[in-house]
C-alpha cells in the first residue's frame, strides 16, 4: 500500500471520534455563541487530530490491512478527545447547586424593617437580564480548540429569591437593603426556563467567588434559600 493512502486512511479514522464528538458534546459547547475564532480553533483541532491519525498509521509500516489502519487512526485522537471532554462534560450536564429548599416558593427571614432615606427606590430599579460575560478572541479560539469551557467564564450568579411578580421581587430587595448593606440585591427577569423574577446578589462570578458569596449570604441569613446558578447551563 502506498504511503499517502495509508496516511489518508489513518486520518479518516481520526475523524470518526471527531464526528461522534460533534454530535454528542461539541454542538452544546462549541455552537453556543458561535464565532469566527471558535470555528477557527475547532478547525485547527480537527487538522491536528487528522495529522495524528495519519502519523500513527504511517509509523506502522508493516500494516497493510485497511480496517486495522483505520482503527489505528482512531486510537490517539480518541484518547485526546476523551481527555478534552473530561473537562467539558459539566457544561452540558451542569445542574443548579441548591440548598435544602428548592427555588420556587421561597420563605424569607421574618422581620420588620423600616425603610430609610438611603434605601434604594425599588420602583426605579432596572430589571436586568442574565447573560455570560463577553469572551476575548483568545477565549473563543481556545473554546473551539477544546481547551476552554463556557463554565470557565464568569457565568455564575447567586440567587436568593424567585418570584412570580416584580412587586414581590422588589419587596425582597427592600428587606435585604434594610437588613444589611453588605449585599447589593438586583432584580433579573426570566431567562429561558427560569420563570418570573429573580433577586440576585452576585453576577458574573467564578465558581469559587459564587461559593464564597453564598456562604456569606447564609451567614447573614438574608434568605432561607440561596442558589448558585451558571447561566451556561
Amino acid at each position: 500500500m502506498k504511503t499517502y493512502k495509508k496516511i489518508f486512511i489513518g486520518g479518516l479514522g481520526a475523524l470518526t471520534p471527531i464526528i461522534m464528538n460533534l454530535l454528542v458534546i461539541d454542538l452544546e459547547v462549541l455552537l453556543i455563541n458561535l464565532t469566527f475564532y471558535s470555528v477557527l480553533g475547532y478547525s485547527i483541532r480537527v487538522i491536528v487530530l487528522f495529522y495524528l491519525g495519519g502519523l500513527i498509521a504511517y509509523l506502522h509500516k508493516d500494516e497493510v490491512n485497511v480496517v486495522k489502519i483505520f482503527e489505528l487512526g482512531i486510537v490517539a485522537p480518541a484518547l485526546i478527545t476523551a481527555l478534552l471532554n473530561a473537562g467539558q462534560i459539566d457544561v452540558a450536564k451542569m445542574k443548579a447547586q441548591t440548598a435544602t429548599n428548592p427555588i420556587g416558593s421561597i420563605s424569607f427571614v421574618s422581620a420588620a424593617y423600616a425603610q430609610t432615606e438611603a434605601q434604594q427606590d425599588t420602583t426605579k430599579m432596572e430589571v436586568k437580564t442574565f447573560s455570560l460575560p463577553e469572551e476575548t478572541k483568545m477565549q473563543q479560539f481556545l473554546r473551539g480548540f477544546g481547551l476552554s469551557r463556557l463554565s470557565d467564564r464568569k457565568g455564575f450568579y447567586v440567587i436568593v429569591g424567585s418570584h412570580e411578580t416584580i412587586d414581590e421581587a422588589r419587596q425582597q430587595v427592600q428587606q435585604i437593603q434594610a437588613q444589611t448593606k453588605d449585599f447589593t440585591p438586583e432584580i433579573y427577569e426570566h431567562f429561558r426556563d427560569r420563570p418570573g423574577y429573580s433577586v440576585v446578589i452576585g453576577e458574573h462570578l467564578t465558581k469559587v467567588e459564587a461559593l464564597q458569596l453564598e456562604k456569606s449570604a447564609r451567614d447573614n441569613k438574608i434568605s432561607k434559600t440561596v442558589i448558585i446558578w451558571n447561566v451556561a447551563e
